[in-house]
């Protein structure tokens, strides 16, 4: 994780996370021997051929002017930071990677934990005897269950959590197209009627920091605002940008500023927290502008953001780690209960290299 200082606010800052590492880093001090998993080099690849970092002009609609202001501002604030990135330093790997996570996954609704030390292994073959052998890090819990039916989970979980990270299956058409097409490619999405309903207020102290993820639509982003949050009881502390990078560290694609609801290299990122915090609750969070990162190959493979956000969170006296949660979770990190129908999907060992870390 770089920090990239702002050349007109010393206190402002954007990020550069390297989701690899950190995911590799998050799994190999957890264990207390020397053998760990990484993931593979190819899942990070992303060589998409992309043109100068320019907005595109485009007459398909006008803008208002305030809309059109505080659009040119923020392609600005990028194209600074854009300068201040470091040249990449990762190997460019010609090899490809079999597409294992478009495999049917053949997980049943399940739950189980790791605390031994060290990885483990699961497989269902007593159920589906071609089933793929997943990894188990240490220090994690997980529920291989639908989030929808959340509720009937609460007597198994903590009381509350220290950081919750949320990736809703938002409803659009890039999924709808890939179930088309294929089934068992798409996930089941839900609408933001079904969302606002989900038990979060329950699993909330006055501390916790909530992270939401968001796409491009105004529709969600509106939902989000007006109506999930206000049902989550939850408060808006900062709204930023995620970023996509390829390999060389160019966006994977160019901004379009004409037409802020065309495809864009960039997600969005809701940092939160209880609607009853204090009012200057992680109020140095705002520091940060902006997120940059190589995404994944995989769809959907979201960057980890503890290692960042720890610094954020109010622990108790004695409390050495947070308690985390993620919902619509698709891969498991040391610390966190992950809950989602595809808990384990990227937890594929053959996502993974073995390796041997020096004692």
């Amino acid at each position: 994780m770089i920090k990239l200082q702002s050349k007109y606010d010393k206190e402002k800052h954007a990020l550069l996370l390297n989701h690899r590492q950190l995911i590799n880093k998050a799994y190999r001090v957890a264990v207390a021997d020397n053998k760990t998993y990484e993931l593979k080099h190819q899942l990070f690849n992303y060589h998409q051929r992309t043109s100068q970092q320019l907005p595109q002009k485009q007459r398909k609609r006008k803008r208002k002017s305030d809309e059109a202001g505080a659009n040119d501002e923020q392609v600005d604030n990028v194209k600074d930071y854009l300068q201040l990135l470091p040249k990449s330093t990762e190997n460019s790997v010609e090899t490809t990677l079999p597409r294992h996570w478009e495999d049917e996954y053949t997980v049943p609704q399940l739950h189980g934990s790791n605390l031994s030390g060290k990885f483990q292994k699961f497989q269902a073959t007593e159920i589906y005897p071609d089933s793929s052998t997943f990894i188990i890090p240490q220090a994690v819990r997980f529920y291989n269950h639908n989030v929808e039916q959340l509720t009937t989970l609460l007597p198994q979980l903590l009381s509350s959590y220290d950081l919750i990270v949320i990736d809703p299956p938002w409803r659009n058409k890039y999924i709808r197209r890939i179930k088309r097409a294929r089934q068992e490619l798409g996930y089941a999405m839900l609408d933001n009627d079904k969302l606002a309903l989900l038990p979060i207020r329950q699993l909330t102290h006055k501390h916790t920091l909530v992270a939401i993820w968001c796409t491009n639509s105004t529709l969600h982003q509106q939902a989000l605002e007006t109506q999930l949050l206000s049902s989550w009881r939850l408060r808006l502390l900062h709204k930023l940008r995620w970023y996509k990078l390829n390999t060389d560290h160019q966006l994977i694609g160019n901004l379009n500023q004409a037409d802020v609801t065309q495809k864009q290299p960039y997600e969005l990122l809701y940092l939160t927290c209880h609607a009853d915090s204090d009012a200057a609750y992680a109020s140095d969070i705002c520091h940060t502008e902006l997120l940059f990162s190589v995404p994944s190959i995989v769809h959907s493979h979201k960057p980890p953001l503890l290692e960042w956000l720890r610094q954020h969170l109010q622990l108790g006296e004695d409390q050495a780690e947070p308690n985390c949660l993620e919902l619509f979770a698709r891969y498991l990190q040391p610390n966190f209960t992950s809950i989602g129908l595809e808990v384990l999907k990227l937890m594929d060992e053959r996502l993974y290299d073995s390796a041997l870390e020096k004692l």
